[in-house]
């Protein structure tokens, strides 16, 4: 490169009005500011000096490489084992055996939305297996889908360090963690019973590719959208949920859901059972 990188407020505000259209991530100035640094690593990485050009392969020739570096490169993935416990207490002793009870080792699916780095959905499984009977009376499938593919390839990988850890119960740690030094790798037969794969919610064949499912976790994902996208992130959970399923959400994740579809639950604000 001949020269270095300085990307200003306008090319910054442009690459946020792609990222919106194309992937629903409403980035607001402040956090473009955040972002701008790895956002010009981009152009060090493919050797590009200029602007034009960056988009230019973004936008019209499609660089599907370019567009995921991007995308991972604006998405915030900080997340931790056991985080907002509660909820995963309700689902494994009022919702889980509500939907097993009176069928003969039904499969559950449950899908996590976005799964970042893995800890959310190793917990509900981890939170599954310390219920004790719920794992004899069903198979349970879980999916995890995120946009970043960096965040992808570590929820597989299973390896976190002990601030992930730290807020885990002690037998869930002795038990389904190897302690290797500064690192906890997790059991491999959970690592086997989980899926995680790149996706976008907002692609209109999600339920074609993922099918249906019980129950939804999507804790704070949608409030880095704007309203519209989040009542485009709403129909696609109506479209991916079973009927009268479940959907979880984080504490800032319901501002504008359409409570004539997804009614919450008495005892938790959080969590909605879809309608009809």
């Amino acid at each position: 490169m001949d020269k270095q990188i300085n990307l200003n407020s306008q090319e910054l505000e442009k690459l946020a009005l792609y990222l919106q259209k194309n992937v629903g991530i409403h980035l607001e100035e402040h956090k473009l500011k955040r972002f701008k640094t790895k956002i010009e690593d981009i152009f060090v990485k493919y050797k590009i000096d200029d602007f034009n050009t960056f988009y230019h392969k973004l936008r019209f020739l499609q660089d599907e490489d370019i567009k995921q570096d991007l995308i991972n490169a604006v998405t915030v993935n900080e997340t931790y084992f056991w985080r907002e416990h509660e909820q995963f207490e309700v689902l494994s002793k009022k919702i889980l055996p509500k939907i097993v009870k009176n069928q003969y080792m039904p499969k559950v699916r449950i899908l996590v939305s976005p799964c970042s780095s893995g800890e959310e959905l190793y917990s509900i499984m981890l939170s599954i297996l310390d219920s004790g009977e719920l794992i004899e009376k069903a198979y349970f499938e879980l999916v995890g889908i995120d946009v970043d593919t960096s965040m992808i390839r570590k929820a597989k990988l299973g390896v976190y360090d002990k601030r992930s850890v730290s807020k885990l119960p002690k037998n869930l740690l002795d038990n389904y963690f190897t302690k290797d030094g500064f690192i906890y790798k997790i059991d491999k037969d959970l690592k086997e019973n989980a899926t995680f794969m790149q996706a976008n919610i907002f692609d209109e064949s999600l339920k074609e590719k993922l099918g249906s499912f019980d129950v939804v976790f999507s804790r704070n994902m949608l409030i880095y959208f704007n309203q519209e996208d989040k009542q485009r992130c709403y129909e696609q959970f109506y479209k991916l949920l079973k009927s009268k399923s479940y959907l979880f959400l984080g504490h800032a994740d319901s501002n504008g859901i359409d409570k004539s579809k997804f009614i919450p639950l008495e005892y938790n604000s959080h969590i909605y059972i879809k309608n009809l």
